[in-house]
């Protein structure tokens, strides 16, 4: 007796395609003179979803980490999508988007960076600051962007000649086209305004909203969301990285509806004047009041390495703390991965080569470890 195992492609409820091994066991039978099989039971289950279509969503340093493992990881035909906030205010960026009208270009150059791939010159020119040392210096990729946005007229159109003059198929979108300004209402009852003020207000965050208001989803994200076939969000800044893309009208939403796996990925480190005192479950209740429920998440990523001690208390002199792992769902929903994510260095941060082999198995639908 042998078994034979057969591959089969099918599309599940939502469309996706997924692969699924069919064993059958093969005996020949001596007397009918004949071989006679049999499917093994419980082999047809679908095993493996093929990602396509992924959509990152978030800004600040840990999206294009998220951007440049994805990039090295992912088959070159799988299409990324990346969602970065438009509230930015601080910085270059700040000064170019109030002095010129355009988006401000900070967190998209950035992306840009990551899913190039390019020469560690070219990447280095691209960040190298222009101006007087009296002046405000600007990243050469950050003109770059300005200067398009003003001669195409058209925010997303810049984006994209700035993705193909780097040789980028994959899309990078702003969270809205809109001018928006990201506006903080404490738990003690004052409000801040400006994403780069926040931090500094002193006070716990209750809830997060844009003016104005009525912003409208930058073109094209609502469908890269319900097409998707995986959607990550963070690492980041929680308030004014990550739910500073959500709270555009519409997008919490086609979060919660898209068909794709939804994973969030936990920051390794709470952000004074932001995060203080969080954990976990802390971070999921501002994405459920910000209309993301946990329940809408399938997968939650939490680090498992300890920080050297020095560098625990070199991080603990300016009020941050490791993010503990405080969050454990009634009904197993969504699940927590634990693993190894810290970059080794001086610096706390995503290790991008280790992130994103375990983002491509729990896309394709496999479990971790």
């Amino acid at each position: 007796m042998a078994n034979v195992e057969v591959g089969r492609e099918e599309r599940d409820r939502f469309g996706r395609v997924c692969r699924s091994r069919l064993s059958n066991t093969v005996e020949f039978d001596p007397v009918q003179g004949i071989y006679r099989s049999g499917l093994v039971p419980e082999s047809a289950q679908c095993t493996e979803r093929l990602l396509s279509r992924v959509v990152a969503l978030g800004g600040g340093t840990g999206l294009p980490v998220v951007l440049a493992g994805l990039r090295r990881h992912l088959p070159a035909d799988c299409r990324i999508t990346a969602v970065v906030t438009a509230a930015d205010d601080g910085g270059s960026s700040g000064l170019l988007r109030d002095q010129y009208d355009v988006l401000p270009p900070g967190d998209i150059r950035n992306c840009l960076i990551a899913l190039a791939g390019k020469s560690p010159e070219m990447n280095a020119a691209l960040q190298y600051r222009l101006g007087a040392p009296s002046e405000a210096q600007h990243p050469v990729g950050n003109l770059l962007l300005t200067a398009l946005g003003k001669v195409t007229g058209d925010d997303v159109a810049a984006i994209r000649l700035a993705a193909a003059l780097l040789g980028i198929d994959d899309t990078i979108l702003p969270s809205t086209t809109g001018r928006v300004r990201l506006v903080a209402d404490l738990v003690d009852g004052r409000c801040v305004r400006g994403e780069s003020e926040i931090p500094r207000s002193g006070g716990a965050i209750a809830r997060l909203r844009l003016d104005p208001p009525d912003a409208d989803p930058a073109p094209g994200l609502v469908e890269a969301l319900r097409t998707a076939d995986m959607v990550v969000l963070g690492p980041g800044s929680l308030y004014t990285s990550i739910l500073a893309t959500l709270i555009v009208p519409g997008v919490a939403e086609a979060v919660a509806a898209t068909p794709a796996t939804r994973i969030f990925i936990s920051n390794l480190m709470t952000e004074p004047g932001e995060t203080d005192g969080y954990g976990v479950a802390a971070h999921l209740e501002a994405l459920a009041t910000h209309g993301l429920p946990p329940e809408a998440l399938d997968y939650v990523i939490v680090n498992t390495a300890p920080l050297p001690q020095a560098v625990a208390a070199r991080y603990a002199a300016q009020g941050a703390a490791p993010v503990a792992l405080d969050f454990a769902s009634p009904a197993g929903h969504p699940l927590v991965v634990r693993a190894d994510i810290l970059e080794p260095g001086p610096v706390v941060r995503h290790a991008a080569d280790k992130l994103a082999p375990i983002l491509w198995e729990l896309g394709k639908g496999h479990r971790w470890p």
